[in-house]
């Protein structure tokens, strides 16, 4: 690996960041705040994320043998739908 003046100054920055994080998180107040703030972020990403998974889409019959367009873009090389299909039934 070539040694650059932008590798010294992302090597930097990113010893700069370790180091700073190390320091906040000596304290044990520190680390339970952001184990809280994670755990806030984490259920906020998995609501927005349930939120998506449950709208009307219509998953149900994505990948059904019996839909002649389906199936016909299934011949044509797709196997991701019988794949989902297959995986669903089992």
């Amino acid at each position: 690996m070539k040694f650059t003046p932008k590798t010294a100054i992302m090597s930097g920055v990113a010893a700069s960041v370790a180091g700073a994080a190390t320091y906040y998180l000596k304290d044990r107040s520190n680390r339970i705040k952001v184990k809280e703030t994670l755990t806030d972020f984490s259920t906020k990403v998995k609501d927005r994320a349930s939120k998506f998974r449950n709208s009307n889409v219509p998953i149900e019959k994505a990948g059904d043998p019996k839909d002649m367009e389906d199936s016909k873009m299934v011949s044509e090389g797709a196997q991701t739908s019988v794949d989902y299909y297959n995986k669903t039934q089992q």
